[in-house]
């Protein structure tokens, strides 16, 4: 009964661990504890081992623990979540004592991502973090690199939540990269980047009996640029291109974002009532701060 108790303390402690936190071993034996004193960081782990032929018990009053009755080669794990020092006594063998120096852990960013990692025009990704000190209050800058740009530039400022989680909704108007900053006691802490890449917004429109307009609105002109206008053939599941529409009007407008620009084109191509048909913007015709698109299918 005794050791099941043991084990299921072992498993709590060991779960409140972080994936970067250390183990640090200290043996328990007649002489007392070795090494007599130890320095870890805050996360860390201590692990106590019974070495001896006796029962020994680790218990500090500051931590706080108590530890069950050690027997040997018995374990007990404890977490360091405070910086401090700590005594420990084993009440067993003349309260003989360790000491626990717990130093801050260095702050880092982690777990910085974005959702979704591709957007449409116009559209929002999640920026997501987790400061490593798990505090809330803190402040954290975040930075974005547009597609273009040679230097990131700060965009906002926010706080962490519960854990030291942080969130940012972030509307890129072309491909960005972000990255978060955070002023440490040790000097500025930097996340990694992560890209959000953006699709421009295709719309084809039926104008009249072989007539359309096809639209293309995005944060920069694509006029010159080419447009498939595809149908598909059923036959074969697959879309054809029936005609190559190069894009030769140019209007700005407030929404969704400043700096909007519509690119457009009305072009005639004669084709039986009802088939199915798109406009797509290639690859090469969106790079380099864009990804292709296409527009929702629509009939002719």
């Amino acid at each position: 009964m005794k050791k099941v108790l043991f084990l299921a303390v072992a498993v709590s402690v060991l779960c409140t661990a972080s994936a970067s936190a250390k183990t640090v071993n200290v043996d328990i034996s007649k002489v007392g504890f070795v090494p007599g004193a130890v320095t870890v960081q805050t996360g860390d782990l201590v692990t106590f081992t019974n070495k001896d032929a006796s029962n020994h018990q680790v218990v500090c009053a500051t931590c706080p623990f108590t530890s069950p009755v050690l027997k040997p080669n018995e374990t007990f794990t404890f977490t360091y979540l405070k910086k401090g020092k700590f005594g420990a006594v084993d009440p067993l063998n003349k309260n003989k004592k360790v000491t626990v120096t717990v130093q801050e852990a260095p702050a880092t960013l982690t777990a910085v991502a974005a959702k979704p990692g591709t957007v449409a025009y116009g559209h929002s990704s999640t920026i997501t973090g987790t400061l490593s000190t798990a505090q809330a209050g803190q402040k954290v800058d975040i930075f974005a690199q547009t597609c273009g740009d040679n230097n990131a530039k700060a965009v906002t400022t926010v706080t962490t939540t519960t854990g030291g989680a942080f969130t940012y909704q972030a509307q890129p108007a072309l491909g960005t990269s972000y990255h978060a900053r955070y002023k440490a006691t040790a000097g500025v802490v930097m996340s990694t980047p992560v890209n959000v890449t953006v699709r421009p917004s295709v719309t084809l429109v039926r104008l009249a009996k072989n007539k359309f307009g096809v639209n293309v609105v995005a944060n920069q002109s694509f006029v010159g640029k080419a447009i498939a206008f595809q149908r598909y053939v059923a036959l074969k599941k697959r879309w054809s291109t029936v005609r190559t529409i190069t894009l030769g009007t140019r209007a700005t407008q407030a929404t969704p974002l400043a700096g909007t620009t519509v690119s457009s084109k009305t072009f005639t191509v004669r084709l039986v009532r009802g088939l199915r048909v798109r406009a797509v913007l290639p690859p090469a015709q969106a790079a380099p701060c864009y990804l292709a698109a296409s527009s929702a299918t629509i009939r002719s």
